[in-house]
């Protein structure tokens, strides 16, 4: 960090910053080689020109929300489904690559060893990107460019299902409860997250963990209602099938339980039911497409 302080002190002194720069989260904490932020300026400038709506998630949202800083060099930019192809279509105008990773939820636009993640669904198959991402957005200035950033409710919501190995969300979304729970819109986030609520519930309960004296980021009907919903479950008749939901929050913790133990993988029912939307093949055999994955090919065959 210290490096990175002389760098933005240097900038400043010098006066090579432009007022847009300023205020922009990439000329605070969140200082980044000049490579990546001109891509990010650059794509950014393209799909505001091309007037697509979009929002900012990952770190950069997060640290808009909380204040807290991450080091990441990657760019999540979100995006309804409908407008992905007129989103790559704007970035590859602006001198990028367009590669589909996922035909139910990624993509990528690239330059030389650089890219930028387009997100339009969720890799589990749960959802794709609607429109309550950009209207509840709020204003940021991003690489001296005008965007949305992701509303708290919908980040909080989308890391519920984040519990990789490698990657596990629990303090960002205790951590957005702290700082903005008192002000989300907790009736959205609880019908967003419908029959997944044990999720919802089991990080409040770590939220509370966490912060033992803080309960203002948690409205108390919220809690009622959740764990009158566990007190029912406990008393809901249970089968013999062996069925596991595991895969929902991690494909690769929950290897096992499906490939050894035999059971039954419902993300694989989920993300089955997403590929089968006739948008997601029309995304897929949109000739905007500079590169498909393998998965991508091996779905279009």
């Amino acid at each position: 960090m210290g490096e990175v302080s002389r760098t933005l002190a240097e900038a400043r002194k010098h006066g090579s910053l432009s007022r847009e720069e300023e205020r922009s989260v990439t000329h605070g904490d969140f200082w980044v080689p000049d490579a990546e932020r001109e891509l990010y300026k650059s794509a950014l400038t393209a799909l505001n020109a091309a007037g697509i709506p979009y929002v900012i998630a990952g770190a950069y949202a997060i640290y808009e929300h909380t204040g807290i800083y991450r080091e990441t060099k990657d760019l999540d930019i979100f995006v309804d489904p409908t407008l992905l192809v007129g989103a790559m279509r704007a970035l590859k105008g602006a001198g990028m690559s367009a590669r589909l990773e996922q035909p139910h939820w990624l993509a990528k636009a690239t330059c030389g060893d650089l890219f930028i993640d387009i997100i339009f669904g969720m890799g589990n198959g749960l959802a794709m990107i609607d429109d309550d991402w950009y209207r509840f957005s709020r204003p940021a200035i991003l690489a001296a460019t005008p965007v949305r950033i992701a509303p708290a409710e919908e980040l909080l919501w989308h890391r519920l299902f984040i519990s990789e190995r490698h990657r596990q969300d629990m303090a960002d979304i205790v951590h957005l409860i702290v700082c903005v729970g008192s002000r989300m819109e907790w009736k959205r986030i609880v019908a967003k997250t419908g029959e997944h609520w044990p999720l919802l519930l089991a990080q409040i309960q770590m939220f509370d963990y966490v912060y033992p004296q803080h309960r203002d980021g948690v409205p108390r009907w919220v809690r009622e209602e959740l764990l009158d919903r566990a007190r029912a479950d406990m008393e809901r008749e249970r089968t013999a099938e062996l069925v596991t939901r595991g895969p929902i929050i991690s494909r690769f913790s929950f290897t096992i339980d499906v490939h050894e133990w035999e059971m039954k993988d419902l993300r694989e029912e989920i993300v089955n039911r997403a590929l089968a939307r006739p948008l997601v093949r029309e995304i897929a055999e949109a000739q905007v497409w500079d590169e498909r994955s393998e998965q991508v090919e091996d779905f279009l065959s």
